[in-house]
């Protein structure tokens, strides 16, 4: 039964969050930035993302990475990705995370996904938790792949597909852990918030 259990979790483990993620803006004036960017002619928000306004080059990467208004470009949609998620902006973080570890847009690099799902985990960003956790699994390591899944059920920038999905996944892991394994995963997540 154990197998069993553990085959379907492996199995749904390749099932893989979308890389685009929205732009959720924490601040008032940045929400209305954030609204006038999404709607900025392709001329206008490209003056602003090479000005550096993280907001804006989220945008424009959306723009690359749909092929709306420009040429579709994963190359230039991961560079515009990535220089927003320098500044700090999580939606960004999660994205260049994903885009690096299918090696979209750029060369595939796990160790700085993983980096990258981090920042955007650290600002409550259940859907790199939720990536974090997959690497885990697919490496084999279900006690951390059950922290993680833990994680993104908790309080934050929750997506409740994300939830639903995590706790399935947490149950089916939870069938080939030991209580002390799910006791110490649980207490490494509460470790990881508190650190944050």
């Amino acid at each position: 039964m154990k197998k069993l259990l553990l085959s379907t979790t492996l199995l749904v483990g390749l099932y893989s969050i979308q890389a685009h993620a929205d732009y959720v803006a924490p601040k008032p004036t940045i929400s209305s930035q954030a609204a006038q960017y999404s709607i900025m002619d392709i001329n206008s928000l490209s003056k602003a993302a090479k000005s550096g306004q993280a907001g804006a080059q989220f945008y424009l990467a959306t723009k690359y990475q749909q092929g709306k208004d420009v040429k579709q470009s994963d190359t230039q949609a991961f560079a515009w990705y990535k220089a927003a998620a320098d500044q700090g902006l999580s939606p960004a973080q999660l994205n260049v995370g994903r885009m690096l570890a299918d090696g979209i847009g750029t060369r595939k690099d796990e160790a700085l996904a993983r980096k990258y799902f981090e920042k955007a985990a650290s600002h409550g960003d259940n859907r790199a938790s939720f990536n974090l956790a997959m690497m885990e699994e697919q490496k084999k390591n279900y006690v951390g792949a059950y922290q993680w899944y833990e994680l993104s059920t908790r309080d934050g920038m929750l997506d409740n597909k994300v939830i639903t999905l995590s706790e399935g996944k947490k149950t089916a892991l939870a069938a080939n852990l030991t209580q002390d394994q799910i006791r110490a995963a649980r207490d490494r997540a509460d470790k990881w918030i508190q650190a944050q």
